[in-house]
């Protein structure tokens, strides 16, 4: 995994839910100015942040989207795979069988292995609560 637009925005999108002081909901609109990035490419970003539990929307004239969880229960982690998808930098540190010839013989996949671990484990340690 490359690390895509898709989870910068997304991470910069979902932090921008933490600066409504009344934590209120937050227009895509607002996000979209305040950020420079289309409203159209939030609203992809944010059906996906939905659909996984991260966000929610709340309808009306002072609507827009909230965290569905405290700051705490949400990590970099987990909006970047919401968006992105599994974590691994290469194919073989997927934890994917059958993905390499040299599978069973490669001196490297551990290191890949480890070197994932650490990236999820990076990812994972730090919580919105943190960024507030």
């Amino acid at each position: 995994m490359r690390l895509t637009t898709k989870g910068e925005y997304a991470v910069r999108s979902v932090i921008n839910l933490l600066s409504n002081p009344a934590n209120g909901p937050v227009r895509i609109r607002d996000i979209a100015d305040s950020e420079g990035i289309s409203k159209a490419y939030i609203e992809q970003l944010f059906n996906r942040l939905r659909k996984d539990g991260l966000i929610k929307s709340v309808r009306g004239p002072a609507g827009g989207y909230i965290l569905a969880k405290k700051p705490e229960k949400i990590t970099i982690g987990d909006i970047i795979r919401s968006v992105e998808g599994p974590i691994f930098l290469t194919l073989c540190s997927s934890g994917k069988t059958g993905c390499c010839d040299r599978e069973r013989s490669c001196r490297s996949l551990p290191m890949w292995k480890k070197i994932n671990k650490r990236i999820e484990s990076a990812l994972d340690s730090i919580d919105l609560g943190d960024l507030k």
